[in-house]
């Protein structure tokens, strides 16, 4: 059974909050639902691209500082901040998900490890209040599809990551053209061959860049990095780390 349990139109569309059985969703007026998450399983992620994204935790040797681009419902946050130490940053364009997020999906919006920005990330000067991180999490989507980022705002992303610094990115592998000129784009500051964790059964795929090329030893120390983390965030990761291609050929030395 479907329940409406909030609605608003902000200045870029509608936001629905959506409850069928125990989950909850955030959607955009297009049926899509762009955040979830059960109250009663706070400790599972409900999407596998949410999974598929924890994997850039342990393709860092010490994450500490995590960069969120894509508020949504909230969910992400919330999890890092129950199940890990790490310090979050968010930037949204749309001011009304923070209330969203910490009355439906249970974020907690004054946790002193989160600070929350609203800014449009096509406006590279707006990102320079965002600091240094280790890692970087993309997952920008409206009601169209994939949100465009621009060349001069992924240089700001860059700038934000060291050698060792993890970009990753939630992208639909069917947007084959708005995919081949992200990957173009980034091409220009890190890496041009990312870790690649295409989501099973989905159209989702997260792709993994480093500054630095990927080396087999690199996905090997993923599984010895297991227990830097809580127990459900452990279990996450051994569920999607399976989905982790091997690297190209000419990686492979």
């Amino acid at each position: 059974m479907e329940l409406k349990k909030y609605t608003v139109r902000d200045a870029w569309g509608l936001l629905e909050v959506i409850q069928i059985d125990q989950e909850i969703t955030l959607q955009f007026g297009n049926h899509t639902a762009q955040s979830g998450w059960d109250p009663n399983h706070p400790e599972q992620l409900a999407f596998g691209y949410y999974q598929a994204l924890c994997v850039g935790l342990v393709l860092h040797p010490a994450p500490q500082r995590l960069n969120l681009y894509g508020l949504g419902g909230g969910v992400l946050a919330r999890y890092l901040l129950e199940y890990t130490e790490l310090s979050v940053q968010v930037l949204d364009l749309r001011p009304q998900l923070a209330k969203i997020a910490r009355q439906y999906f249970g974020l907690d919006t004054e946790h002193p490890r989160l600070t929350l920005h609203f800014a449009d990330i096509s406006a590279s000067d707006e990102l320079a209040v965002i600091p240094p991180c280790d890692v970087i999490w993309v997952d920008l989507f409206d009601e169209q599809g994939m949100v465009p980022i621009p060349t001069r705002s992924l240089a700001v992303l860059a700038d934000q990551l060291d050698d060792t610094g993890v970009l990753c990115l939630n992208i639909w592998r069917n947007a084959l053209d708005e995919v081949t000129d992200l990957t173009r784009a980034l091409a220009r500051f890190f890496d041009a061959n990312p870790v690649s964790i295409p989501v099973p059964h989905r159209y989702n795929s997260v792709l993994c860049y480093r500054k630095t090329p990927w080396t087999p030893s690199d996905l090997m120390r993923i599984h010895s990095r297991l227990g830097n983390f809580s127990g459900p965030m452990q279990t996450t990761l051994r569920e999607s780390l399976p989905w982790v291609e091997p690297l190209p050929q000419n990686r492979r030395r």
